[in-house]
């Protein structure tokens, strides 16, 4: 049901606008499915990953989100969303372990504390990674980096004692 709210959402002009746009009640069913095909796509762990790319060309911000989380997606799909403009994106890419270790530095140094802390909570990202984000002019985020590190290390601690 959320997931149809946010494709009508998207992509049902007002019945106005539809008059004037001059769409047909049928064009305007086929892009609402179209737009439910790409969603369905972008959320499904089987995609192809040129197939997430191509989709990932021409997408609204909230599908962009679902195929940087989708863990098919390419390094290199990845690297291009890491430049997006919005930061739900770019924090979605954060979380991907497919992303590059050059794209994960370059979050690093994001704008944007929310793309900085989703990179610190996760559990994919080099110990190198999470020590320069344990330095971090944000006390959250720096706070979670240290949380997410002391975990990791404890894990390698009773791997060796075990």
């Amino acid at each position: 049901m959320l997931i149809e709210q946010i494709i009508t959402r998207e992509t049902t002009p007002p019945k106005s606008a539809a008059r004037r746009s001059g769409k047909s009640e049928s064009m305007q069913a086929m892009e609402r499915e179209a737009a439910r095909i790409r969603w369905l796509l972008a959320i499904n762990p089987n995609t192809p990953p040129p197939v997430l790319d191509q989709l990932a060309r021409s997408a609204e911000a909230e599908l962009l989100e679902r195929i940087a989380e989708n863990p098919r997606t390419h390094g290199a799909t990845l690297a291009r969303l890491a430049d997006h403009e919005n930061p739900q994106v770019r924090a979605s890419v954060a979380e991907n372990m497919n992303a590059s270790l050059k794209t994960m530095w370059k979050l690093t140094r994001d704008p944007s504390a929310d793309v900085r802390m989703r990179l610190a909570e996760s559990y994919t990202v080099p110990l190198a990674v999470l020590r320069v984000l344990n330095t971090d002019e944000n006390p959250y985020v720096k706070l979670r980096a240290e949380k997410t590190l002391a975990r990791l290390l404890e894990e390698v601690s009773t791997l060796r004692s075990a």
